[in-house]
Order: structure tokens, then C-alpha cells, then sequence
């Protein structure tokens, strides 16, 4: 007689409850067995089309839950209170007299996922992976960037090329790899980092499928007594109605997608399905200055067409339709959202409103002179060489407002005869598009900052024309003098300063009219309080809610989170 003995490892007990996890979201409270299952919050940052071991922080197509969550910054500065800087792993940092240079002081006994201590030559390591491949400078550091010094064992010292009074908000932003993992990568855009090693509360990838995956507790983390959450679970959502169909189900914790009527179709099933909606940054039509055919380049660089493209939008009826009234018509040609309207100049605002208001009679004769006339009775007009104009929009599958918006524009361009196709394809094959200028017409929105800097210089900062960087930029227009005002407005030595340089941008961007400014949004936020409490929300706003990348707040936020009794 022969016996087998089958044991049960502490790690194959834990794979077993992650793989139900998976299968069964709503199974998130204890389930009074004698052991204690872990606690799973469930996030919806943003949708993706593929699940793939990709937690690589440089890369672009990185999952949605690689930065903060697994690799924390040296300081997170709290857009909602006034830039105030959260020390994560950095307790201080000093700014030269000169503003020439940054020194900051990091956290002592930190140590990575793998239990090897975190060091000052882990960051001097990071940085300058972002100096020798400059394609992976996602967030223009290097622009500033003189050197790098390692001054004691926990400081660090940037030396910059000009000053910058504001250079700490950006160099928080590039990632901290381990050396020790990292140092024998070969390719770092390729490298998918399947298995990370991070300083952040959730490093451990499990069970990853095409449905999801679930990202569990770093074991050594240096502030796990404020961490009440064991995994984040992270499941596949493609497109805005399947989101929609699943979060009134109460799949999801916390999530930020566009849901049109919110308060009827969500709100309404339960008394814990919460929203809170803060005002964001303009949704704009962008043209491609580079676009591969020479007459509808020369077309888009003429500025009366883009006036009369602006002019012909019904911007109330994309609110009511496609945004479902969240939000409100952009007032202002620039671009910049109304958060920021104690920055504007009313006499700019007043002199470029009529070209942002409907006026389908005066964009049709503009496009007349321009020689973009209907010359076979078709009804649609044709280039000035007579060829056929036909525009193709493009927006990301999935993102329904987008989507909605172009087919309303589709319609409303067609009124004054021209032709526009919209056409959807996934995010990140949208991403690759705009960055390799591979495309006519598209729509963006831009990210948040606590003054309308942040929106102006990623809209329209020329060094950010390169495909390392996001999308915002990519209509790849050049413009010095919008370039040096950029530059000026860091080192600007008071707030007087500081408004005459937006008050310059606002009007160079308005006459311009580089893009088209459509509406104002709202920030997109949902959270379910039925398993969790600690939400921040209207009522409690420590900081800014969002789930999505690109939100260092949302480390915050996770560690303000418990489970309900």
C-alpha cells in the first residue's frame, strides 16, 4: 500500500482565493470562515482592450496600476491643497537661492518589495535611464537636467541647465526603479517588468489573465500600518458600455468612466453608489499640422479655416448629447477651462468669443474665399485643387462621449459641406497614431493642474512633440514665442509675473486658434462605499479622487481606505 500526501503551500492557498477573486468580483467581505480571506478593493483607472504583464513605469502601454501603486515618488504635491508636498520617499527637498539647482532629502529604512534597502542610488539609477534614452522621458526632465549628484547616502542633488522654481513638481513625476533588478536590462522601451519589484503598497502581480489580474500587498512596505487593503483588483473593462452595465451591478469600488445621466443610471440603483464630479479641462478638436497629404496640411495651416471649422460646432447640443450635461461650452478660444477664469483678460475673451460662437452662414463664406467650394453639386465641398475633402476623425474605442462627440461633428461640419468620417480604434493604437502624426483630425482632453500652466504647456509646448510624450501636443504646431513664454513662466519671481504670462498665452492660443476648444468636462469619479470606507468626496476633499493614471494623489487615497465592519 503506497501513500500520497498532497500539502498546500501558503502562496498555492493564496493563488486558490485569487483566482475566485477573479471569477467572482462581488465576493469582497469575509466570508466567516476560520481564516481571513483577503481584502480586495476593486479600481477601474481606465479601460484597456489587452491584459499584459506590461509594469514597466517608463512605458507608455504600461497597466494602469503601475505608477504609485507599485512605484511610489519622492513627493506627491496635493493639487487640492494648494500644492502641498506629501513626503513619500523623499522627507524634504531645498531649492537653491539661485533656483539652479534641487537637493532632496530621502526617507530612511525604506527598503523594496524583495527586502533589499532603497537607496540614493536607486534615484541617481532612475534618472539616468531617462538621460542615456531620452525616449522614455515622458515628462521633458531632461530638458532641465545639467547632472546628478549622490551627496550623502540619503541625498541627491539635480543640477539644472537654467532656474526653475517649479522643477520639483516635475521631477517627481519620473519614476524610481531598483538598480539592483533594473541595472541588467538590456532594452528598457521593451521591457515589460512582468514580475516588479517596488516600494509601493501593492507590488505582488497575481493571477494575471485576459479578465485581469489582482496586485497584492508589498510585504516590506515602510508605512503598512496605514495600509488596510490587502489586493487591488484590476479587471479587463474595453468599452464605456460594458463599464456602465457592470459598475450599477456594484462590480467596482472605484472607477473613473463617463456615465451619461449619472444620477439615473447609477446613483439611483443604491444608496452606495457614490459620484463626485469636479470640474476638468476643455475637450478640443486637434488638427494635424503634419498631416501626410501637402493640400490638407496647407489646409490646416490656414487659420481662417480652422475659425470657420469652430464656428460651424453647436457646442450646447455636444454638452446635452454627447456629455449628457456635464459640463459647459468653452468660452475661450485658447482652450483653457473655466476652472481658471480669474486668469483670463475679459477684452481677450470678448474679441476672440465670435469665433468659438455657432455661425454656420459666416464659416461658409470664410471657406468660400479659402476656395473650398461644393464644384460638382454634390453638396460637399472640394480642395482647391478640386479634389474630393474627406476627413477622417479619430477617437479611441470604447470612450462613448468621445465617440458621440464625433458623430455630432460629423454632422455639424457636413451642414457647411465638409466631410468628416469619424473613426474609432483602440487606446493605445490611438496613442501610437497621434504620436507619429498618423492621422487628420482627432479629439483630446488635457490633464489637471492648480494654475493653467500645466494645460498650456502640454497643449503646446513644441519639446513635447516626440513620441515619448503623451498625446496633448501632437497637433505639431511650432511656435517660439508660445515656447518662450513656457519657458518664462517657472522662473517668474512673482504672481504678477506669473498672470501676465498666461495672460500672453491666452491670447497668443486664442488668435492662433490651434485647436478647437469644444467644452469643459468633468473629472470622472465613482466610488461604492457598500465594502469600503474613508472615500474622499465632496463633503471630505483631501485630495483629488481620481483613480486615474497620472494622479500621484491616488496613493493617498488608497492608504485613506478600510474596509467597513
Amino acid at each position: 500500500m503506497s501513500y500520497r500526501f498532497f500539502f498546500l503551500t501558503t502562496k498555492s492557498i493564496y493563488g486558490l482565493f485569487a483566482s475566485l477573486l477573479l471569477a467572482f468580483p462581488a465576493l469582497s467581505t469575509p466570508l466567516g470562515a476560520p481564516f481571513a480571506k483577503p481584502t480586495v478593493l476593486t479600481i477601474v483607472p481606465e479601460h484597456k482592450d489587452h491584459i499584459v504583464a506590461n509594469f514597466n513605469p517608463f512605458s507608455k502601454f504600461s497597466m494602469p496600476t503601475t505608477h504609485e501603486f507599485i512605484f511610489e515618488p519622492l513627493i506627491i504635491f496635493n493639487s487640492l491643497q494648494n500644492n502641498k508636498p506629501e513626503y513619500r520617499l523623499a522627507t524634504k527637498y531645498r531649492l537653491d537661492s539661485d533656483l539652479l539647482g534641487i537637493n532632496f532629502t530621502l526617507r530612511e529604512g525604506v527598503t523594496w518589495s524583495d527586502g533589499k534597502p532603497f537607496t540614493a542610488d536607486d534615484v541617481l539609477f532612475s534618472f539616468s535611464i531617462i538621460q542615456k534614452h531620452p525616449e522614455l522621458d515622458s515628462f521633458g526632465v531632461n530638458q532641465w537636467l545639467a547632472h546628478i549628484e549622490k551627496r550623502s547616502a540619503n541625498e541627491i542633488y539635480f543640477k539644472l541647465k537654467q532656474p526653475n522654481a517649479l522643477i520639483a513638481y516635475t521631477l517627481v513625476l519620473n519614476p524610481i526603479v531598483p538598480k539592483h533588478q533594473w541595472k541588467s536590462v538590456t532594452d528598457f522601451s521593451s521591457y515589460l517588468n512582468s514580475t516588479p519589484v517596488g516600494t509601493g503598497p501593492f507590488t505582488e502581480i497575481r493571477e494575471l489573465n485576459e479578465n485581469g489580474y489582482l496586485q497584492c500587498a508589498n510585504p516590506f512596505y515602510w508605512q503598512a500600518s496605514h495600509r488596510n487593503i490587502d489586493c487591488l483588483r484590476f479587471p479587463k473593462v474595453a468599452t464605456n458600455d460594458d463599464f456602465i452595465a457592470r459598475i450599477t451591478k456594484g462590480e467596482f469600488d472605484w472607477s473613473g468612466g463617463f456615465i451619461p445621466d449619472i444620477e439615473r443610471n447609477y446613483a439611483s440603483y443604491s444608496p452606495d453608489f457614490k459620484y463626485w464630479l469636479p470640474p476638468a479641462s476643455s475637450i478640443s478638436l486637434m488638427f494635424n499640422f503634419k498631416a501626410a497629404d501637402p493640400e490638407i496640411q496647407s489646409l490646416f495651416h490656414a487659420l481662417a479655416f480652422r475659425r470657420a471649422i469652430s464656428m460651424s460646432i453647436q457646442r450646447g447640443l455636444l454638452i446635452d448629447i454627447a456629455a449628457f450635461g456635464q459640463g459647459g461650452p468653452s468660452r475661450y478660444a485658447s482652450g483653457m477651462s473655466e476652472r481658471f477664469h480669474s486668469w483670463a483678460d475679459p477684452m481677450v475673451t470678448e474679441r476672440y468669443l465670435p469665433y468659438m460662437t455657432y455661425n454656420p452662414m459666416l464659416a461658409q463664406q470664410m471657406l468660400d474665399k479659402l476656395g473650398v467650394i461644393d464644384t460638382n453639386g454634390d453638396a460637399w465641398r472640394e480642395l482647391p485643387s478640386g479634389k474630393p475633402l474627406s476627413l477622417t476623425l479619430l477617437t479611441p474605442s470604447g470612450w462613448s462621449d468621445f465617440n458621440t462627440t464625433a458623430l455630432l461633428l460629423s454632422e455639424m461640419l457636413g451642414n457647411i459641406g465638409i466631410q468628416v468620417i469619424p473613426k474609432e480604434v483602440d487606446f493605445d493604437q490611438f496613442v501610437q497614431r497621434l504620436s507619429n502624426a498618423d492621422y487628420q483630425l482627432s479629439l483630446t482632453n488635457y490633464p489637471q493642474g492648480q494654475t493653467p500652466f500645466k494645460y498650456f504647456d502640454s497643449a503646446f509646448n513644441s519639446a513635447y512633440q516626440a513620441p515619448q510624450y503623451p498625446r496633448y501636443a501632437m497637433h505639431f504646431y511650432k511656435d517660439p514665442d508660445i515656447d518662450r513664454l513656457l519657458a518664462e513662466f517657472p522662473i517668474a519671481n512673482s504672481a504678477q509675473q506669473r498672470l501676465n504670462i498666461i495672460h500672453q498665452l491666452n491670447k497668443l492660443t486664442a488668435s492662433k486658434q490651434i485647436t478647437v476648444p469644444l467644452y469643459n468636462t468633468v473629472q470622472f469619479y465613482q466610488y461604492n462605499t457598500q465594502r469600503f470606507e474613508g472615500w474622499y468626496s465632496k463633503d471630505n476633499p483631501v485630495a483629488c479622487p481620481l483613480a486615474w493614471p497620472q494622479t500621484p494623489e491616488r496613493l493617498l487615497h488608497v492608504l485613506s481606505l478600510r474596509p467597513k465592519a
